[in-house]
């Protein structure tokens, strides 16, 4: 129970805030039958953050005012922000969301979730060996991190390009296909 007694109550609250935020979150993407969508970006997103952080903190070798729960959840958000323009204003996703947590490309990787839950797990291995005396280990599981998800992003499938490709993809989402007016089948 000692580090709940260090716990602050700044800790408390951003951990509350952060789980209702979430549990709102999850119940938004289930309503719309997103469930993959959410662990998807969540998963990308929360390991953005760590990653971030992590970096922040080997480069100024010393802790940041953000934790670990924290940089998660930004990242998630950040992650999400394609999925929250279309909930809030029905824009459909487009190519130019990919520079937001490379929205579109992460859905067409081999393994999604699982390739996402490798990374968010090795971020947050990560994250934890800077915090102790592991800084070199902690970069090198970093990098592995990167590693993968530059592997899985080598090997996706292509991005859909033409209104049939969008029709016959088995990963449901909200597509904004360059070619629809085009598309005459």
């Amino acid at each position: 129970m000692k580090w709940f007694a260090e716990f602050s109550r700044h800790h408390l609250v951003t951990t509350s805030v952060i789980l209702i935020f979430e549990i709102l979150f999850y119940r938004q993407y289930a309503h719309l039958g997103a469930e993959f969508h959410f662990w998807l970006h969540g998963l990308f997103g929360a390991s953005i953050g760590l990653c971030a952080l992590t970096i922040w903190q080997l480069c100024t070798k010393r802790g940041s005012r953000l934790s670990g729960w924290e940089a998660g959840a930004l990242g998630h958000l950040y992650s999400a922000i394609p999925d929250i323009i279309f909930v809030a204003t029905g824009v459909l996703h487009m190519y130019w969301m990919d520079i937001l947590a490379l929205h579109i490309s992460i859905h067409f990787i081999p393994s999604p979730i699982a390739t996402m839950l490798a990374i968010f797990l090795l971020c947050l291995l990560s994250y934890v060996l800077v915090q102790g005396k592991y800084r070199w280990i902690g970069c090198i599981v970093l990098g592995l991190a990167g590693v993968i998800l530059a592997v899985a992003l080598w090997h996706r499938q292509p991005i859909p390009t033409t209104l049939q490709q969008v029709k016959h993809q088995t990963v449901k989402y909200s597509w904004l296909c360059p070619m629809w007016d085009t598309d005459s089948h």
